[in-house]
């Protein structure tokens, strides 16, 4: 009877010391993510192309999330504004594009692109869709014509949202093929307005 009782205890102890070693590796198993926005941005000319890199740090090395936008204060600019591929290469983002204004033409301008990542640190498979803004202004009683295009990397469009004060009206809007426009009209005659454009485009 002794035998049973103490063959017991020394299981009850196995078993005490078993939990004692599982209960920490539990504990230190779970991963709190961590999460870093990086950005970049760049301005070429007409009749120029660049590749604009942004590189998630290594402490939160994987991609989750990105989205590119422009800005142009003539919304006829916004049309030679190309985006030509977008590339995941580990931690870094490649986004190439294209300003291909004319440079005779007598409103040449220049086409300024800022691309952010949202980084983080738990391993996971790399984004294979962007989001695209453009951004214009317009005059008091102006009117503008936004359009934005996929890159072929990301060719097909999978969703759209534009933001515009009061004041401001959508004339027309339409998607052809990997573009989506959007016609706006500032009906306001004493203060000028802006508008936002937001394109998904995914592989």
């Amino acid at each position: 009877m002794r035998k049973l009782m103490k063959t017991g205890a020394i299981a009850a102890v196995a078993a005490a010391s078993l939990v004692g070693s599982v209960a920490p590796a539990m504990a230190t198993s779970t991963v709190v993510e961590n999460t870093v926005l990086v950005w970049n941005s760049t301005s070429i000319g007409p009749e120029n192309t660049t590749t604009l890199t942004a590189k998630c740090p290594s402490t939160s090395p994987y991609p989750v999330k990105i989205a590119v936008s422009s800005s142009t204060k003539d919304s006829y600019n916004s049309q030679y504004l190309g985006y030509k591929n977008l590339t995941v290469d580990g931690r870094a983002v490649k986004v190439t594009y294209t300003n291909s204004q004319s440079k005779l033409d007598r409103y040449a301008t220049s086409q300024s692109v800022k691309v952010e990542v949202l980084c983080s640190n738990i391993p996971q498979e790399p984004p294979t869709s962007v989001e695209l803004k453009e951004s214009t202004s317009m005059a008091p009683g102006g009117e503008a014509l936004v359009i934005v295009t996929c890159p072929p990397s990301q060719p097909r469009v999978t969703g759209h949202e534009e933001r515009h004060p009061a004041g401001v009206s959508i004339v027309d809007s339409g998607q052809e093929g990997s573009s989506y426009w959007v016609r706006y009209q500032n009906d306001d005659f004493l203060h000028a307005a802006w508008s936002d454009l937001y394109l998904t485009c995914s592989a």
